[in-house]
């Protein structure tokens, strides 16, 4: 589809890469996640060069994922903290994180693990769920379109990926046969016909 401005494009997918697809943007957040809020330790964190750093986090301000506060009540210098919107974004980084160790590391390597705070267990792998927080595979996924699916700039490509759903055909029962009750084939290929007997 064509690159549309961020309000402009009517897939989600799009606007939100089109905030996050650039690779210092989520080491940014992965920094606030850590606790990381100075733009000083930004830059010494990730070796940024600064007029990227700040043209980053001024984005990121622009756009509600973090938010200037005063560093203490007696300074006039600003940190940046996560907005609810940028606090969203947690699986989506420990997802990454999980996939990276996963496929980029060996078991040795793993520099961080995400655990529960309480228990200090390390948490499950991010997956999609049901309801009742049952994982769910890519097998039991699909997909249907939305209220915006009529929207002209992607009608078009909502139909494309209707055309192309895979679907996995349900199963159904199995019913008796009439062939293996009455009509056996034999060893010759010919039927063999049997006499019906009357059931309950």
């Amino acid at each position: 589809m064509p690159r549309l401005k961020i309000n402009e494009s009517p897939c989600s997918a799009a606007r939100a890469l089109d905030i996050l697809g650039d690779r210092w943007t989520l080491l940014l957040i992965r920094e606030a996640v850590f606790g990381t809020h100075r733009f000083d330790d930004f830059a010494e964190h990730l070796g940024i060069a600064r007029n990227v750093l700040s043209a980053r986090l001024a984005m990121l301000v622009e756009n509600g994922i973090l938010e200037q506060e005063p560093v203490d009540s007696e300074s006039r210098r600003y940190g940046y903290h996560l907005t609810p919107m940028g606090l969203d974004l947690l699986p989506v980084l420990v997802s990454l994180m999980q996939w990276g160790d996963r496929w980029l590391q060996t078991p040795a390597s793993v520099p961080l693990q995400i655990v529960e705070r309480k228990t200090g267990e390390k948490i499950p792998d991010m997956r999609p769920s049901n309801k009742a927080g049952k994982a769910l595979a890519f097998k039991d996924l699909d997909w249907m379109p939305g209220p915006g699916a009529d929207d002209p700039r992607i009608a078009a490509l909502v139909a494309a990926y209707e055309s192309q759903r895979s679907t996995v055909p349900r199963p159904v029962p199995s019913a008796p046969s009439i062939i293996s009750a009455a009509d056996r084939p034999s060893t010759n290929g010919r039927v063999i016909k049997r006499r019906q007997t009357s059931r309950l």
